[in-house]
C-alpha cells in the first residue's frame, strides 16, 4: 500500500510539472524621460492548474488582493480569462516614480510571496557612472519551477519568456535578442527549455536624460512586475502536490 502511495504521488507530482511546464510569459515596459513609465504583464499557463485557487475568480481575487499592496502603482488593471483550456492572467498599470514601485520589494504582500518568486523576478544589479547607467537583471526560472528542467522538451515546445523594454533613448549596450526603433526598443526572447536549464540575463547601458539616481534606484522594481504570476503557478503546483 505505501509503494502505491508513493506511485500515486510520483504521479501528482508529475502532472503538476507538466502543467507548469506550459506556462508562457510576456512582460512589456514603458519607461519616459522624467522616469514614470507603464507595463503590461500577460502569462498563460493550463487552466487546469487553477482549479484548487478557485479557477478563474480565485486566482483574480489574489492578484487584486496584491495589487492592492502595491505602493507606486497607479491605474492598475487586472483580467484574468480562459481562452479554450489556457488561464490568461494579464495585468495593466501605470506609475509616476520608479522610485516608488521599488519599495513594493518591502511590502507586506510582496513578503508574502513564495520565496520562488525571486526566480522570475530576477536579481537586479544596477551600475552608475555619471549618468550612464548599466542594468542587468539575472532570471532564474528554473528556481521558480523546481524540478521542470528534468522534463522532456516537448512540453515546453513553443513556450517563451519575452521580455520588451521601451526606452526614452537609444541604448548604448545591450545583449537583446534583437533591437528595434533605433536602439530605443529592446527584446529578450528566450525559448522557455532554455530559460529553465539556467540563468538568463538581460542587460543594457544607456545615457539617460534624467538625474542618475532617479533611474539605478527604482529601475529594478518596474521589471519584475512578472513575479506575481508565481503566487498562482506555485500555489497550484502546492495544492496538487499536496492532494
Amino acid at each position: 500500500m505505501r509503494f502505491f502511495r508513493q506511485v500515486c504521488r510520483g504521479l501528482v507530482v508529475a502532472t503538476a510539472l507538466l502543467l507548469v511546464s506550459c506556462i508562457d510569459g510576456r512582460e512589456e515596459v514603458w519607461l519616459n524621460e522624467d522616469g514614470s513609465g507603464r507595463a503590461d504583464v500577460r502569462y498563460s499557463l493550463p487552466a487546469a492548474a487553477a482549479r484548487f485557487q478557485g479557477g478563474a475568480d480565485g486566482v483574480r481575487k489574489i492578484l487584486g488582493e496584491f495589487l492592492a499592496g502595491a505602493p507606486g502603482i497607479r491605474d492598475a488593471t487586472h483580467e484574468v480569462t480562459t481562452e479554450g483550456d489556457r488561464l490568461v492572467i494579464h495585468v495593466r498599470a501605470a506609475f509616476d516614480s520608479v522610485r516608488e514601485v521599488k519599495k513594493s520589494t518591502s511590502t507586506k504582500s510582496m513578503r508574502e510571496l513564495p520565496s520562488s518568486a525571486k526566480g522570475l523576478a530576477g536579481d537586479v544589479k544596477v551600475s552608475m557612472e555619471g549618468r550612464t547607467i548599466g542594468f542587468s537583471r539575472t532570471i532564474e526560472a528554473g528556481n521558480a519551477l523546481p524540478g521542470i528542467a528534468f522534463l522532456p522538451g516537448a512540453p515546453m515546445e513553443g513556450r517563451h519568456l519575452i521580455y520588451i523594454l521601451h526606452l526614452p533613448v537609444a541604448a548604448a549596450e545591450s545583449n537583446a535578442t534583437r533591437v528595434e526603433n533605433e536602439g530605443k526598443t529592446l527584446v529578450w526572447d528566450y525559448p522557455l527549455d532554455q530559460a529553465v536549464k539556467g540563468p538568463v540575463t538581460t542587460r543594457f547601458k544607456v545615457r539617460v536624460p534624467v538625474p542618475a539616481w532617479l533611474w539605478g534606484t527604482g529601475a529594478g522594481g518596474v521589471l519584475a512586475a512578472g513575479a506575481v504570476v508565481v503566487i498562482f503557478v506555485r500555489r497550484m503546483r502546492g495544492k496538487r502536490v499536496e492532494s
